[in-house]
């Protein structure tokens, strides 16, 4: 997904979900991880957010600074609105699919577009950057090289500034 496809996106979205939806995009966290987020899981000071019990089990997520900025968002949001448990986010997967298949429609954006698809962009975009396979590994949870390779969609180009 391109930059301007994902401002477009954001905004026919709700606080919330444009919320939730950038940090798929700031974290390659996936929809689940997301959600099972509490604001016990966040160490915002170090730039960590905790995943517990996700696919491949408990991991630290590194946080960008966007990703930083994000979660203090949510986590004001749910502290003033005495959340449940201290979870970030009261909102169901389903919801969330159903916003920014909502949002892709509004905005005129292509069928493909889809939340999961802010994963594979953000896993394109660290290996892009010259991240090796262990270091892309923990900023996405896989737990092997073969999933890296199906989320980033790299080509010549990409690794012409790591060859010189």
């Amino acid at each position: 997904m391109s930059a301007g496809e994902l401002r477009q996106l954001l905004n026919k979205l709700s606080p919330t979900m444009a919320l939730i939806v950038e940090l798929a995009y700031e974290t390659a966290m996936r929809r689940s991880e997301i959600l099972k987020l509490t604001t016990q899981c966040l160490h915002l000071d170090e730039r960590i957010a905790d995943v517990i019990d996700g696919k491949n089990g408990t991991r630290s997520v590194p946080l960008t600074m966007r990703a930083t900025e994000l979660l203090k968002e949510a986590q004001r949001l749910a502290l003033a609105n005495k959340a449940h448990r201290g979870r970030l986010f009261i909102v169901t997967p389903h919801a969330v699919s159903q916003a920014v298949r909502l949002a892709r429609n509004k905005a005129g954006l292509d069928c493909s577009v889809r939340l999961h698809q802010l994963r594979h962009t953000r896993i394109t975009n660290v290996a892009k950057k010259g991240f090796n396979n262990a270091q892309i590994m923990i900023v996405s949870g896989h737990r092997d090289t073969r999933s890296v390779a199906r989320y980033s969609h790299l080509n010549a180009k990409d690794v012409l500034h790591l060859i010189d």
